[in-house]
């Protein structure tokens, strides 16, 4: 069984996590979904899963995956300090 835990922005209340677990546990190759509100993370099991299709579905519903910093990003910051 695979694991893909996803990042993403506006899980505000409990209706969010719910809509959130809504969409995925009626999906065969999803075994468990877990949803924290605290930290915003989604935690997909299950088999055969596709993180992309999974992200985007979960933009689809309103809550886009966190954009990872690049170095880039990173090394703009430290001088703007």
């Amino acid at each position: 069984m695979e694991q893909i835990e996803i990042a993403v922005q506006n899980i505000k209340c409990d209706g969010c996590v719910k809509s959130i677990k809504a969409a995925f546990e009626h999906r065969a190759e999803i075994k468990e979904v877990e949803v924290s509100k605290e930290t915003g993370i989604v935690n997909l099991k299950g088999d055969g899963l596709a993180k992309d299709k999974l992200m985007k579905e979960l933009t689809a519903l309103g809550y886009p995956p966190v954009k990872e910093k690049t170095f880039f990003d990173k090394l703009k910051a430290s001088f703007k300090k």
